[in-house]
């Protein structure tokens, strides 16, 4: 098995987590109600917490285009120190939506929806590397 093949598959494993996702992302971006945020706040939190586990694990994707592409592996440094600042934010925002008071609620949504462009970013970068690095054919 090439290293291409190893990112192309871990790539593919991850296709159908990013529509899952995406679809919780599109719901946050649309939701406003406080205790329905929470409710989305939770399942993200779940959701990005195992696909970034397994985004890094040896044998992931990370892992695999480093191997296929050394040069990535400071950019790849910055998406990982991309999914602590993500799940950080994601837990602050969760845990507000749980119990702070409404003032500190009222400032959610548009957190919520500057959340959601930081994953739309960090996705962006994480898929350009993939495309990069298949075309290279390693």
């Amino acid at each position: 098995m090439t290293v291409t093949t190893t990112v192309a598959h871990a790539h593919d494993e991850l296709r159908e987590e990013h529509e899952r996702l995406h679809a919780l992302v599109d719901r946050l971006r649309a939701t406003v109600d406080a205790e329905a945020l929470t409710a989305v706040f939770e399942e993200l939190y779940g959701a990005l917490t195992a696909h970034f586990n397994a985004e890094e694990k040896p044998g992931g994707l990370y892992d695999a285009l480093g191997v296929c592409v050394p040069e990535f592996r400071a950019p790849l440094s910055g998406l990982v120190d991309d999914h602590f600042r993500i799940t950080a934010a994601l837990r602050d925002m969760r845990d507000r939506a749980r119990t702070g008071p409404a003032r500190a609620q009222d400032s959610l949504p548009g957190e919520a929806a500057r959340l959601a462009q930081v994953l739309a970013d960090h996705e962006r970068r994480e898929h350009a590397m993939v495309d990069e690095a298949i075309h290279r054919g390693a």
